[in-house]
């Protein structure tokens, strides 16, 4: 009996020594692969306030314009990131939620999910090590003012790291979401009045936040351009948005060449465009700086020429730049050599409605010549027909609106005025965002805007 008890206490024994072992072990992991803010002093706290939906930190604030949320901040990289957290910190949190469901739902296993998150802590560990200085205090700003309920699935600083990668990550997927966008620009003799007029679908069918909770972020970075995106609550990149020279970008992903975890985020390339460019040869520039981690197309405009251009990357490959000084279309499939030979984008052209959109696109582009105005282009970007006016049914891929957009833009660059759909997809009103007016008077613009908005598709209610 006695023995039997040695040898039971001799089991506890092993079987402890082998969880404190297991216990340092994960510990030691997540020491190595953590990734450590940048040492900052954090910035000074404020107290958020709330007048109905309304809430405001200092000057900045977010309120509802329509169904949109609208934000507006102004300062140096830690307070746009503490301003942006302190306020949409529920909205964050949401949609912080939504992703850890979709993540146990697509990987039900507990043991599973535990392996690939340290698959990802492992690949990842040194991912914001190419991040610009500016935005790597921007996130850490974001990660003092966030009031974060996810801190068990990892420190708050390294979780935005993630997030703010996840868009390059989420294009280099097989069967990625974000391959059916579709945009436009027309300028000069084919709009009404000579303006430039720029029409884009952002569709990402993953989750109805993202257009549910949609934001308008106006931004003003201390002693840079201040610009205009619109994304949603958490997002201090841009994947569509125009600044105050005029100038628009917005991304639609591509295929071509390997995920490079060492390229920056293309989000960050392009929030470097609206703060820096005041050119199209300037936006193309700083576009050639950055190594992409991702392969996509940029889709750039400047409304003081109405010059347009399509920007084509991939990690590893040459830049592929088609420039056009009347009318560009954009969908997901590469135009320029080597991109266009790459095997990758040769199944993009086979497997899915890119080339279907593009030639429904420049159908309506062409047929609209000398008549696209902010409304014409709203009805481009709802078109639900097919080539040659084919009928197809509601929702089909091949045609430009399939009611999963996540964001709808048409935008005046001339004017710096933008038109943001309020959701469902594109079925909502398009409420008008005046750049200007915004940077000048603040939430007061909003009561000057209403009176431009693009009417609800009769489809909502009929």
């Amino acid at each position: 009996m006695a023995e039997t008890r040695r040898g039971r206490w001799r089991w506890l024994r092993r079987l402890l020594a082998v969880a404190v072992v297991v216990a340092l072990a994960v510990v030691a992991f997540d020491a190595v692969t953590e990734i450590a803010p940048p040492a900052l002093p954090p910035p000074a706290p404020h107290a958020v306030t709330y007048e109905g939906e309304t809430a405001r930190v200092g000057n900045a604030y977010l309120a509802r314009r329509a169904k949109l949320w609208v934000m507006q901040l102004a300062g140096d990289p830690v307070d746009l990131g503490y301003q942006h957290a302190r306020l949409a910190s529920p909205l964050m949190a949401d949609g912080d939620a939504r992703m850890v469901d979709l993540f146990a739902t697509m990987v039900p296993s507990r043991a599973l999910r535990a392996v690939v998150s340290a698959i990802v802590q492992a690949r990842y560990r040194n991912l914001d090590q190419g991040f610009p200085v500016d935005r790597r205090a921007e996130i850490f700003g974001q990660s003092a003012g966030y009031a974060d309920p996810y801190t068990f699935v990892f420190p708050t600083y390294q979780r935005l790291v993630y997030l703010h990668s996840l868009y390059d990550i989420a294009l280099a997927f097989e069967h990625s979401p974000l391959l059916a966008c579709t945009a436009f620009v027309a300028a000069g003799a084919a709009t009404t009045d000579g303006h430039t007029i720029v029409g884009r679908n952002f569709d990402f069918d993953v989750d109805p936040w993202f257009d549910d909770d949609k934001v308008v972020a106006i931004v003003s970075p201390t002693g840079k351009i201040p610009y205009v995106s619109v994304g949603w609550p958490g997002m201090t990149g841009v994947v569509t948005g125009m600044n105050a020279e005029g100038i628009w970008i917005n991304v639609n992903g591509g295929r071509a060449g390997e995920l490079d975890s060492a390229g920056m985020p293309v989000v960050f390339t392009t929030r470097a465009v609206l703060e820096g460019a005041r050119s199209l040869d300037e936006a193309i520039a700083i576009i050639e700086h950055d190594a992409p981690m991702a392969s996509h197309i940029l889709l750039v405009a400047d409304g003081k020429t109405g010059e347009s251009a399509v920007i084509e990357r991939a990690p590893g490959r040459a830049l592929g730049i088609v420039r056009d000084p009347n009318a560009t279309v954009l969908a997901n499939h590469y135009r320029t050599a080597p991109l266009k030979d790459d095997p990758k984008d040769a199944r993009i052209r086979d497997l899915t409605t890119t080339l279907a959109r593009d030639a429904r696109m420049r159908e309506l582009v062409e047929r609209g010549r000398g008549r696209i105005d902010p409304a014409t282009a709203a009805a481009m970007l709802r078109d639900r027909a097919g080539v040659g006016d084919t009928v197809v049914p509601l929702g089909n891929r091949n045609a430009l609106d399939a009611i999963v957009t996540t964001h709808s833009v048409v935008a005046d660059l001339t004017e710096r005025v933008l038109w943001v759909s309020e959701g469902p997809h594109t079925l909502g009103r398009y409420a008008r965002i005046d750049l200007r007016a915004r940077l000048r008077d603040g939430e007061r613009a909003a009561a000057i805007e209403a009176d431009g908005d693009i009417a609800a598709d009769p489809a909502l209610t009929n």
